[in-house]
């Protein structure tokens, strides 16, 4: 298929009938696509919008605004998530906030665009934490496409693409929106959260644009027949262990092409673990160089011209392309030595009793969070977690000096991620710093209109589980309520009294247990739900102020 820079799209692209967009309300066209960008850009001109800060739920909308914005010759500004805290924290970072396409009269016809100069702009956290701001041009994203598009474009054809990433993220953005409008492929507008989801709305054939944890939680997914497998799986944010990768081959019918890149690099290699110790290799056009310390330098098509980015990416150069070894701001010292987090979770996750783990620092005190495999739990609760630690700590000692283990241990039902499937760094240390936490583990979030869901997991060592009915812990009706107002007013921006709730309990919430709590709004209530697999524990709603 052939490719259309988006900046030429409206004004010289393909023909009015092509589909955009999958939407359950009726596809997108190009024609229709095109009418509402022209009006939108329209009315953003006549506001003298200059910096516009863009988040909305549906991509296909999403699309539609970015493309206003930047034929109004703004600047888009990407928040990392819609969240009303998220925006609320970004507000000073431009002066229009956009969670819908701005809505216009009738307006001239769209002229192509300056990509040089159409610019938007993204927010990662880096290592410490700390927002950072990372501008883009179109014209480095355009090249970053016509490089998937000359790899794997003939493969895919004209297979539709469907997603369990947000596009508010530059994966998402990249691989789920940008990528299929330019080479005309259509795009589902709908997230997906779930496998089953996502495959029952997979129309034969298909491209699945997933994170690492969607990846990681195939269990219970039923073989996928021949003829509904999709024709490619995109996964980017972490690596994937193999086993995870070659249970996708199995149940999906193929292995997952694994992106390596950053927010601020883009796509710049892949691999499919085909076979053991696969390396990762270099996107075409894509020059990669060490620095001391085993470092990677980048020079790519993505970057701006002649720009060299010096990573933090410790890595590995073997035939065919390299070995990523971890992350060089990931060195911390313990009592005077030199500890690599990565290396020493590494080493504590291949233990057979651990399932996942992660390491923090936290008031220069080292500290490790682990998800322990089944047996292994029975075994922490059967002989206390003071001799669980001294055996895990005896099993590190072979390798490391005791002064550089773990102090501080957590052991948790799952650990926290973020929306694009990482492990949350500032939730860890805060998970850390806690002897006995007051708020669940969050391990995913699914906002929608006027709606969120968050998988919640609830440790043994909660607060709220001591001393309430010792020989039986519950979690009591009244730190239910608490949280629902809390994340209310933290994910949907609204502030609602406990004392106007309405509840019934059906069944007890009890400790290790994970929960997913649904919130959503309607004719002035919130509702609300927590739910352990198929079963309601309680329900209830709450009347908004007035």
């Amino acid at each position: 298929m052939s490719l259309v820079p988006l900046a030429l799209l409206l004004p010289h692209g393909r023909a009015d009938e092509t589909v955009v967009a999958l939407r359950a309300e009726g596809a997108l066209t190009l024609a229709a696509l095109r009418l509402r960008v022209a009006q939108g850009a329209a009315a953003l001109r006549r506001r003298q919008a200059r910096r516009v800060l863009l988040a909305t739920e549906d991509a296909a909308d999403f699309l539609v605004a970015l493309l206003a914005i930047l034929h109004a010759g703004a600047t888009a500004v990407m928040p990392p998530n819609a969240q009303a805290g998220t925006l609320a924290g970004l507000a000073a970072e431009a002066d229009l906030l956009l969670t819908a396409p701005p809505v216009g009269e009738a307006a001239a016809a769209l002229a192509p665009l300056d990509a040089e100069a159409c610019r938007l702009e993204f927010f990662t956290s880096g290592s410490t934490g700390d927002r950072k701001r990372l501008g883009k041009t179109l014209a480095q994203l355009q090249r970053e496409v016509a490089v998937l598009e000359a790899l794997w474009g003939e493969r895919l054809g004209a297979a539709p693409v469907l997603g369990m990433v947000s596009h508010q993220h530059i994966f998402g953005l990249t691989f789920r929106l940008l990528w299929p409008v330019m080479a005309g492929r259509p795009f589902a507008a709908h997230n997906h959260f779930a496998w089953e989801s996502l495959v029952a709305a997979m129309p034969g054939p298909a491209v699945a644009v997933v994170s690492p944890a969607h990846l990681a939680r195939l269990e219970g997914l039923k073989p996928l027949p021949a003829g509904r497998t999709p024709v490619a799986i995109f996964t980017a944010g972490a690596p994937v262990k193999r086993t995870v990768a070659q249970q996708c081959g199995a149940l999906l019918g193929v292995l997952p092409t694994e992106i390596f890149g950053s927010t601020e690099t883009g796509a710049i290699a892949w691999r499919q673990q085909n076979a053991e110790e696969v390396p990762w290799q270099a996107l075409p056009g894509t020059e990669l160089t060490i620095r001391d310390g085993g470092l990677l330098d980048i020079r790519s098509p993505n970057l701006a011209p002649g720009e060299v980015c010096n990573s933090a990416d410790r890595v590995e150069l073997v035939p065919g392309g390299f070995r990523f070894a971890g992350r060089a701001d990931s060195i911390v010292k313990v009592e005077g030595k030199r500890v690599s987090l990565t290396a020493l979770e590494a080493e504590l996750a291949a233990l057979p009793e651990v399932a996942e783990a992660a390491l923090a620092m936290r008031d220069g005190t080292l500290g490790a969070l682990v998800v322990l495999q089944p047996a292994a739990r029975a075994a922490l609760k059967a002989g206390g977690q003071f001799r669980f630690e001294r055996r895990l700590r005896q099993a590190l000692a072979t390798s490391h000096e005791p002064s550089a283990l773990p102090r501080v241990w957590r052991f948790l039902p799952a650990l926290p991620l973020d929306g694009m499937g990482k492990r949350d760094r500032l939730a860890l240390e805060a998970l850390l710093a806690e002897a006995a936490p007051r708020e669940p583990i969050l391990t995913a979030l699914r906002p929608g209109d006027r709606a969120v869901e968050l998988d919640l997991a609830l440790p043994s060592t909660l607060h709220w589980f001591r001393g309430h009915f010792p020989d039986f812990a519950i979690l009591p009706g009244v730190v239910q309520l608490h949280w629902v107002v809390a994340y209310a007013q933290r994910h949907l921006g609204i502030a609602v009294p406990a004392s106007s709730a309405q509840v019934k309990f059906r069944r007890p919430i009890r400790p290790d247990e994970t929960l997913t709590l649904s919130l959503s709004v309607l004719a002035g209530r919130l509702s609300f739900a927590y739910r352990r697999g198929g079963e309601t524990c309680s329900s209830g709603t709450l009347v908004l102020p007035a």
